[in-house]
């Protein structure tokens, strides 16, 4: 039992000093969660864990002096930083959908090699967006570029202090607060293999990080009818404006009252349309048809349509009659539905009686109505028509 109790403060003991590792380092907020951890693989068959904070952070740090110096002695520019316009002696190294990489020839750390930087056009800001940045050197062998790996490794221990080495197999990171300093061995296609020394700023995404080309094309494809949307919705903003000016100036030359007491809506393509409903008693009603052409004469004076048909008259399975008719001027295309409740039949037996005769006599369903105007697109007036989303 002795011995369980030791293990068991031996355990609490180093989960302590992980907690209390990231608090003296200088983390704040939610990067002092060290239980958190994430991966990175270095080859398809290769995941290397570290805690979260190495890769990623929460919380904003300043740059520090030693991280601005390795900036600096790595020949890179600021990662995640926005240009203007490309640095000089910077060509670009490939040209993807939604990324471009760029390169130059440079000498770092005493050693001959390639800075480049990952970046996106942003159309919209007019400017390069950037995010990672490296420093390249390049060997016949992997012996060569091991030895690079680990002369790198000591040039960053001795000259700009890292919180703290995280070491791979060909592979290590630097931790710093702000900056993630990675440095790894490959082989490249042709054979030779390279040392890279990878940084990224934790705290400013810029561009993000690189994707293959097949989500590059979804990505850009979806950028690209987004931004049509936000086009497409302002033009079509501006016809409608423009049809509803065009109409207003016509209803008001013929001085046309319009729905009164009516509700203002959009249609299904954006134009402006108009509604209002109405009951009554039933009982009022003795003639469908003469009601009819008492409402549709009413609209027709309203919003300067004729209905010249006769409307189309329906019975439903509920035991509504369904009036409806439509009807068109130069400004507007106008609709009147009128729905007749079922006549009240009394069998033998049911019809009310006593007290509650009246009630029940109350109780029955009203004739319903419902007008609707809809504004008619103007000559010389068009919506455009709506983008299409990116197919899959």
């Amino acid at each position: 039992m002795k011995k369980l109790m030791m293990v068991a403060a031996v355990a609490a003991l180093v989960a302590g000093c992980a907690k209390n590792e990231a608090e003296h380092f200088g983390y704040k907020g939610a990067d002092l969660a060290d239980d958190d951890n994430m991966f990175f693989t270095t080859s398809p068959t290769v995941t290397n864990w570290v805690p979260a904070r190495v890769l990623s952070v929460c919380e904003e740090y300043p740059m520090s002096p030693d991280e601005a110096a390795i900036i600096e002695a790595a020949g890179v520019i600021a990662p995640g930083e926005p240009l203007e316009k490309v640095p000089e002696g910077y060509v670009k190294d490939t040209d993807e959908p939604w990324f471009a990489m760029w390169k130059k020839e440079s000498e770092n750390f005493g050693r001959k090699g390639v800075n480049g930087f990952i970046s996106h056009w942003n159309e919209d800001k007019n400017v390069w967006e950037t995010s990672e940045t490296y420093f390249s050197s390049y060997y016949p062998d992997e012996a060569g570029a091991l030895a690079a790996l680990a002369e790198t490794r000591k040039i960053i221990a001795e000259k700009f202090s890292p919180k703290r080495f995280h070491d791979f197999d060909r592979c290590w990171i630097a931790e710093y607060l702000r900056l993630r300093v990675m440095c790894l061995v490959g082989q490249k296609p042709d054979g030779t293999w390279s040392c890279m020394l990878d940084i990224n700023d934790k705290c400013r995404a810029g561009c993000g990080q690189w994707e293959p080309v097949e989500a590059q094309a979804e990505r850009l494809a979806e950028y690209k009818y987004r931004k049509a949307m936000v086009a497409w919705k302002a033009e079509k903003a501006k016809v409608l404006e423009a049809n509803h000016a065009a109409v207003e100036k016509i209803r008001a030359e013929k001085g046309l009252a319009l729905l009164d007491g009516g509700r203002e809506f959009e249609s299904e393509d954006g134009r402006k349309a108009y509604i209002r409903v109405g009951t009554c008693d039933a009982a009022s009603v003795t003639n469908k048809i003469e009601f009819w052409k008492e409402k549709s004469a009413a609209l027709a004076v309203a919003t300067g349509v004729a209905f010249e048909s006769e409307p189309v008259s329906e019975e439903v399975p509920s035991g509504y009659v369904v009036m409806g008719a439509a009807a068109s001027s130069e400004i507007y295309d106008v609709r009147l539905d009128i729905a007749f409740p079922p006549a009240v039949v009394a069998t033998e037996g049911e019809k009310p009686e006593g007290e509650n005769a009246e009630e029940e006599q109350a109780q029955k369903p009203p004739v319903e109505w419902r007008e609707l105007c809809f504004e008619k697109l103007q000559p010389g007036l068009a919506i455009p028509p709506r983008p299409q989303p990116p197919q899959r």
